[in-house]
């Protein structure tokens, strides 16, 4: 079963080149991945969920974690 990310937006960031620790205010990266949630303006809403968020790197654990919240903008 594929899980349904219709309406989600997800920009790919190299931690190798923006770097580990606080990038910008805001978006800091101590496990990744690590996803963000933006507002309208592209500022990060203090919302976001990394990889220590499941238990193992399988689809269905991770799915389980990142559908409801990729959908849990409104």
């Amino acid at each position: 079963m594929l899980a349904n990310f219709d309406g989600v937006y997800l920009v790919h960031l190299d931690v190798d080149e923006w770097g580990w620790g606080e990038v910008a205010p805001g978006f800091s990266v101590q496990v990744i991945p690590v996803y963000f949630r933006l507002d309208g303006l592209g500022k990060p809403t203090g919302d976001r969920v990394d990889a220590s968020a499941w238990k193992e790197d399988t689809y269905e654990d991770i799915t389980r974690v990142l559908g409801p919240w990729f959908h849990n903008y409104r």
